[in-house]
């Protein structure tokens, strides 16, 4: 095996490690349900992250930290509605889940930005786990959150960014060219 093809197993095998049922984008049939399954597996994952942050806010509150349990309520703000977003996206995919020909490129390129897009709820679940360890001030807890916060708006845009990418598969895109850069 050359080190081009172990290197795209790697990360295809990293990707498939943490999305179920992910292998189901190659089967032309199977991608709309597994796009499905993927951004149900995502949201999953933010929901639960709400939990431990929900908790830590009747933490500061019982122990008279009101007045630091905004932004940390902001952070689940953000978290609902991108868990939203990316649990009840309805977007055409027009071209992409259509039963037409995709070109291997096309394909490596969406695995990798699903990847990254795992790898960014990653980064979420770390800060969030963080927060509690970063919050002995008001200051503290305010930059910790703040990080949070920047983690969910990249993970965001991200999201959005794919949205635009699969919304656009096919439109001046000729065969092979790989959809994101």
């Amino acid at each position: 095996m050359t080190a081009d093809a172990s290197d795209k197993r790697n990360w295809l095998d990293r990707l498939t490690s943490k999305i179920p049922g992910y292998s189901g984008y190659v089967d032309r049939e199977r991608r709309r349900d597994i796009d499905k399954l993927h951004r149900e597996h995502l949201a999953d994952r933010l929901r639960r992250l709400k939990t431990p942050l929900t908790e830590f806010i009747k933490e500061l509150s019982s122990t008279g930290r009101l007045f630091e349990v905004s932004p940390v309520d902001s952070a689940i703000k953000k978290l609902d509605q991108l868990e939203n977003r990316v649990r009840f996206a309805s977007y055409g995919y027009s071209g992409f889940f259509d039963v037409v020909k995709i070109e291997q490129d096309q394909l490596d390129s969406i695995y990798r930005f699903d990847l990254a897009l795992v790898e960014r709820v990653d980064k979420i679940e770390s800060e969030v786990n963080e927060l509690k360890t970063q919050s002995a001030t008001a200051a503290e807890l305010k930059t910790a959150a703040a990080e949070l916060a920047a983690a969910i708006d990249e993970t965001g845009r991200a999201f959005d960014d794919r949205y635009k990418a699969i919304n656009n598969f096919g439109q001046e895109q000729p065969p092979g060219r790989p959809l994101f850069q």
